[in-house]
């Protein structure tokens, strides 16, 4: 099918060729496609410009497994390299806190759940009803990330509680930090936007 599309598009121009005018008129063509193309690119660069400081962002869209809202987040190492994004799930109150990830029995490498609290605690986790195995990280306001937990499935007798106040926590996968070659003094970057914590 493709060559006979070529034979034919290569003997249209050769009839057009053959016919007065024909060559100034495919100059012509060309120097549209041109213009066309050149456009094209400028509207790719001034999106890439117009996201590059989007590291982090907000997505009110819920999620099919809790229906909380979802956030793209960006941590890094403490020296600022190594920029990886999770979506987070978004628990903003209490009710949400209280549930977490319970009886969730699967989640993506790219997931994880964020507890925002509206002030310093240092209330401890503990995996009561929680299928999966998680990293569970205490964040202090600043963005460091300051402990990170291992929370085993079904552990309802361990409370999970970190050594310093912490402003959020975030769950992910058991060993996901160490995967993304993240850990303790990592920096996370929250999108503007979220809900405020209640």
């Amino acid at each position: 099918m493709g060559g006979r599309v070529r034979r034919h598009s290569q003997q249209h121009l050769e009839l057009q060729s053959s016919e007065p005018g024909a060559s100034a008129r495919f100059t012509a063509a060309r120097a549209i496609l041109t213009v066309v193309q050149i456009f094209r690119l400028f509207l790719l660069l001034v999106a890439s410009m117009f996201c590059s400081g989007c590291d982090a962002k907000a997505d009110p869209s819920p999620t099919a497994e809790s229906g909380l809202a979802i956030a793209t987040l960006t941590l890094r190492a403490a020296d600022g390299s190594n920029p990886t994004h999770i979506q987070a799930e978004i628990a903003y109150t209490g009710a949400q806190r209280q549930k977490g990830l319970m009886f969730r029995e699967t989640m993506s490498e790219t997931r994880g759940m964020l507890f925002l609290f509206p002030s310093d605690g240092r209330g401890g986790f503990w995996m009561k009803d929680t299928i999966l195995p998680l990293t569970i990280a205490y964040i202090g306001a600043n963005g460091r990330v300051q402990e990170l937990r291992t929370g085993t499935p079904h552990d309802d007798q361990t409370i999970l509680t970190p050594a310093e106040p912490y402003r959020y926590v975030l769950e992910v996968n058991e060993g996901w930090f160490e995967r993304h070659n993240l850990g303790v003094g990592s920096i996370i970057t929250l999108p503007p936007g979220l809900p405020a914590a209640q």
